[in-house]
């Protein structure tokens, strides 16, 4: 099956539910307009004077939002509050956020507007990674399902910072706001509309559907899932902590240089990042796809092993002149390793919790993402600031990514 043609990927497309393409679209939409918002909202509130401290506060401020809404919206999904329903009020929650940071002119409402923003990501998430496992049925595995979900992820986001900056040559960056309103209405009005027709009748036959083998169901207080939960959260701490160094502490590594490497102009650095989203928006969907069928532990060791390389790379690239060369080399396999870790750990949390919890589970692996946003970027700087470069950070690391190796084999 030749799958970069456009027959092959029509034929794949209509293997999935009808309900399912449509959470798949929903997220498409989403990503479009929550990407431009997550990566140019700094620049934007930057020219208008607000410092980097304040910058970080207003991150700060939405990584706590989202800690807290997530719980909520775990447990309200545990108690058979409808997932789309939850998506709806996420895409109002995005709208007032929207609506707030796009006439912000002071850092008082760019803090409220984060807040906001922060409150919509906490609930959409959970309530979307949930929605994708449901959704499948019995006709696929919910695997293909997240490799598909995380490649419209990928894509959005790549579609939305391209239009953003679009905006920007024309000196109207804030227009990301107003695409991000337009997308969160059409979710909101047209996509989730019809999945309500879709799936009334069949969300709960679908959840008898999902991978998790209920072998002791009569044992109801049996914990040992949660045990078994604890490499698979250990290794989403690290990588989700890797993602937010990539988004954070990369552009500045470029922008200051490393022991022998030249710094970056901000041209390059801009440059680079929008090269790490495509490669990420490109190799999703094939990544994903290929490794369909692996069991869990080796999509996580080749993960690891992928970051391994990566950063490897980026340390070299500190002591040469021409360092960038290796920054391109090491994109490669960090993309790839991220392209296997997104699908792989949702669908590792579904087949790994019960029914009755998979709300809550969710929302505690979605959890891992704020954790990370408010520590590891801070650590990271902290470290820099020591050092005066990222070398060290780099090596750090790597060193993480080879210990937790042999842990990825405990993952089922």
């Amino acid at each position: 099956m030749n799958l970069f043609s456009t027959s092959s990927f029509s034929n794949y497309w209509e293997r999935f539910p009808v309900s399912l393409r449509l959470i798949i679209k929903a997220r498409l939409w989403t990503a479009i307009g929550a990407g431009a918002v997550m990566y140019l909202s700094p620049i934007i509130f930057y020219s208008l004077g607000l410092s980097a401290e304040q910058i970080g506060s207003g991150i700060t401020t939405a990584a706590f939002a989202g800690i807290t809404t997530r719980f909520g919206t775990g447990f309200l999904l545990d108690r058979k509050f409808n997932y789309g329903k939850a998506i709806k009020v996420a895409c109002l929650i995005a709208i007032l956020s929207d609506i707030i940071l796009f006439y912000s002119q002071s850092f008082l409402a760019y803090l409220c507007g984060q807040f906001f923003l922060g409150a919509a990501a906490g609930i959409y998430w959970p309530s979307a990674e949930l929605a994708v496992p449901l959704n499948c049925h019995s006709k696929i595995k919910s695997s293909e399902g997240y490799s598909l979900a995380r490649s419209a992820d990928a894509i959005g986001v790549t579609l939305g910072v391209l239009l953003g900056t679009i905006g920007t040559y024309f000196e109207f960056a804030r227009i990301i706001y107003l695409i991000d309103i337009l997308c969160m209405l059409y979710i909101f009005n047209v996509i989730l509309k019809n999945l309500g027709t879709c799936t009334s009748e069949t969300e709960i036959e679908s959840k008898d559907d999902i991978e998790f083998n209920h072998r002791n169901l009569e044992k109801k207080t049996n914990l040992k899932w949660v045990i078994n939960l604890f490499p698979l959260f250990l290794v989403t701490l690290f990588v989700t902590g890797i993602m937010s160094l990539l988004q954070s502490i990369l552009p500045l590594d470029l922008a200051n240089g490393g022991i022998i490497r030249p710094p970056f102009i901000e041209q390059r650095v801009a440059t680079l990042v929008t090269l790490k989203l495509v490669l990420l928006a490109i190799f999703q969907w094939p990544v994903g796809f290929i490794l369909r069928n692996k069991n869990s532990s080796f999509k996580f060791k080749l993960c690891l092993i992928s970051l391994l390389i990566g950063f490897i790379f980026l340390s070299l690239s500190n002591l040469l002149i021409n360092g960038y060369i290796l920054i391109l080399l090491a994109f490669i396999p960090l993309t790839i390793s991220l392209c296997i870790f997104l699908p792989s750990a949702s669908d590792a949390i579904i087949k790994s919790s019960p029914n009755k919890y998979q709300g809550r589970v969710i929302a505690l692996y979605s959890q891992c993402f704020g954790i990370s946003a408010l520590t590891v970027p801070w650590m990271a700087g902290k470290l820099i600031d020591n050092f005066d470069t990222a070398f060290h950070l780099w090596l750090i690391v790597s060193i993480i990514c080879l210990a937790l190796v042999p842990i990825s084999k405990y993952i089922k």
